[in-house]
């Protein structure tokens, strides 16, 4: 495991505000000349501490503001079962999360839909059809108080 010193944190942090900022203004922010931030920053990239970059998009502009999460039970736990749930979820576009969890419920999804009448489809033609699945419990996003990806460094 790669040790994380004060100038890597700050770069990490800075990436996450804003992964499109340029070397120049990366380094400015650490202190440090172009060439050594860019040797640090390809470092965490091939020792994969950074996993990859993207665009968040705001989904409200795409039709896409119902956010829902389905606790899931399945039917037995056995590996066989958890394998075909997990392969048959990361198939399904609407679903950008999926977690095994331990308690009441065997997985959580974050599932992103249009409306209503979109999640009735979703569950009725996409869920559903799943038989290892026992139980599905929904809750409905009516407010996101906190949507953050940063993830803080000590």
């Amino acid at each position: 495991m790669h040790q994380l010193d004060n100038v890597d944190k700050k770069l990490l942090e800075e990436l996450q505000k804003d992964c499109k900022q340029s070397i120049k203004q990366l380094a400015n922010k650490v202190n440090l000349s172009i060439t050594p931030t860019h040797e640090r920053i390809k470092k965490m990239e091939t020792i994969g501490i950074i996993d990859k970059y993207v665009a968040l998009l705001n989904l409200e502009t795409i039709e896409k503001s119902l956010i829902v999460y389905c606790q899931v039970t399945l039917v037995k736990h056995q590996e066989t079962a958890f394998k075909e749930f997990e392969e048959y979820m990361s198939k399904i576009d609407e679903i950008v999360e999926v977690s095994y969890i331990a308690g009441v419920y065997d997985f959580l999804l974050k599932v992103v839909l249009k409306d209503m009448n979109e999640y009735q489809d979703f569950v009725l033609k996409k869920l559903s059809q799943l038989e290892v699945i026992s139980n599905i419990q929904s809750s409905f996003v009516m407010k996101q108080v906190k949507n953050t990806t940063k993830i803080k460094l000590a």
